[in-house]
């Protein structure tokens, strides 16, 4: 694990979650915070509990799924802060459903921050990192989803996918360039954040007006999963945890729950047998 001590963090999704966890703890570790979310009102009250702790940051609202604010971000991270250690690449978004009955407008809220809010940070701040020629580390936020095989959450699982392979893409090309870059992906599975509330931060012209398939049961079981499983999920600052012990030990793959690995497993020997995934309920 790098130090942090002086050296700045930027995190988006800051306001909630694992962005705000990290905030706290790098914080607390003696690094300077650049923090973007487009959630206003809960970047406001992170910013009033890190002004009375006294932090050196700053707070900025941002859309990560517009390339033009995350490149306002990272000017303005790199001007007051020039030296940035960590760059926690993080916001998320989900919804559930049923493929041919999802709107085009799910897919591309999901995808506009899932995935290309991931290649939005790592061009807005990887250039900017390797010109700085030290140690440092990015973390790109993936999912339990970006590793297996799955039909609840079929957009948020493909985007989370592409994360992975993103990143290992990154991580390819950064030891390609002799770069002192590390780049980590963060695999979590149900971790009790806001995901399951991600709907409260969807953008007015992405909304789905008065669609039908929305009043379904289909779609209210497939949601309903999430809505269970993310608020009784495992405690917040365990999974941070395992991040910063993932950090200390190199893995690049960042997972919070061993007992998920069978799935995982199962979902690498179809490929290797050439099987079909077959549906369980």
């Amino acid at each position: 694990m790098i130090e942090l001590k002086g050296r700045a963090v930027a995190i988006t999704g800051a306001a909630s979650g694992f962005g705000r966890e990290m905030a706290m703890r790098c914080h607390a570790l003696g690094a300077k915070l650049a923090l973007a979310d487009i959630d206003a009102a809960g970047l406001a009250t992170l910013e009033a509990e890190l002004k009375e702790m006294k932090a050196d940051f700053f707070a900025a609202k941002v859309d990560v799924s517009k390339f033009e604010e995350m490149q306002t971000f990272a000017a303005k991270t790199f001007s007051l802060y020039p030296d940035v250690a960590l760059f926690f690449n993080n916001a998320g978004v989900e919804i559930s459903g049923t493929i041919w009955e999802l709107s085009m407008k799910d897919w591309e809220w999901v995808y506009g921050v899932n995935v290309f809010g991931i290649i939005h940070g790592i061009k807005s701040f990887i250039p900017e990192m390797l010109k700085q020629d030290k140690e440092a580390i990015i973390i790109n936020t993936s999912s339990l989803a970006g590793l297996i095989s799955g039909h609840n959450s079929p957009i948020y699982l493909t985007g989370k996918h592409a994360v992975v392979a993103l990143t290992e893409a990154l991580e390819l090309q950064l030891q390609q360039y002799q770069s002192k870059i590390k780049a980590f992906v963060f695999c979590p599975a149900y971790v009790k954040t806001n995901l399951h509330q991600a709907e409260r931060n969807r953008p007015a012209e992405l909304i789905n007006e008065n669609a039908e398939y929305y009043q379904t049961e289909d779609y209210k079981k497939k949601q309903g999963m999430m809505q269970y499983a993310v608020p009784n999920g495992m405690e917040l600052d365990q999974a941070m945890d395992i991040v910063f012990e993932a950090l200390e030990k190199d893995l690049f793959y960042i997972q919070t729950n061993p007992e998920f690995l069978p799935r995982i497993e199962q979902r690498f020997n179809n490929i290797m047998d050439n099987k079909r995934p077959v549906f369980a309920g």
